[in-house]
């Protein structure tokens, strides 16, 4: 079984008692993933040929019943390009956490940054949960590669309107 990697980016100074609910809610899944028989089902499902959408099925069987809705519409209804969906999101008391899934082409097609991107231009999220593979057989090391893009975002001088992201290597 491959244990789940997790790294967080946070900007100093946010709100810590709604940043302990985002954490507590990423400890959540990050149990979920590493229950047996769920991983495997993500591994079988990370598998060449096969879809996002498959590891997003599983991923919404935990993320459901802790509220969030997969494929909210609405959420970027004042953009010309507001047929955007986030695969989840999850309102909270201030602002929301948008949850993404990605496979095999995270880096290669920069699915991780139009995933930050759309955290970013979303009015009611503030937390991005990116859930991505360690690595599959064409690109290796999508997850330090992923965590590397993310953590330029976390340096004061380029803060984007994001509290946090949290990383997910499956």
């Amino acid at each position: 079984m491959k244990k789940v990697k997790i790294k967080t980016f946070f900007k100093k100074n946010i709100d810590k008692s709604q940043y302990k609910i985002v954490l507590n809610l990423a400890k959540e899944i990050e149990k979920f993933i590493n229950i047996e028989e769920v991983n495997s089902r993500i591994q079988k499902a990370n598998s060449k040929g096969s879809h996002s959408k498959e590891i997003q099925d599983i991923i919404m069987e935990f993320a459901s019943p802790l509220g969030f809705v997969d494929e909210k519409e609405g959420l970027f209804k004042k953009y010309k390009n507001s047929k955007l969906r986030p695969d989840f999101f999850m309102k909270l008391d201030k602002g929301g956490i948008l949850m993404e899934v990605e496979k095999g082409k995270t880096i290669t097609n920069n699915m991780d940054l139009l995933d930050l991107w759309k955290c970013h231009i979303c009015e009611e999220a503030n937390h991005l949960f990116l859930l991505v593979p360690i690595e599959v057989t064409h690109t290796k090391n999508i997850f330090n590669s992923v965590c590397n893009r993310m953590n330029s975002f976390f340096q004061i001088e380029n803060y984007l309107n994001i509290d946090s992201v949290t990383v997910f290597g499956y």
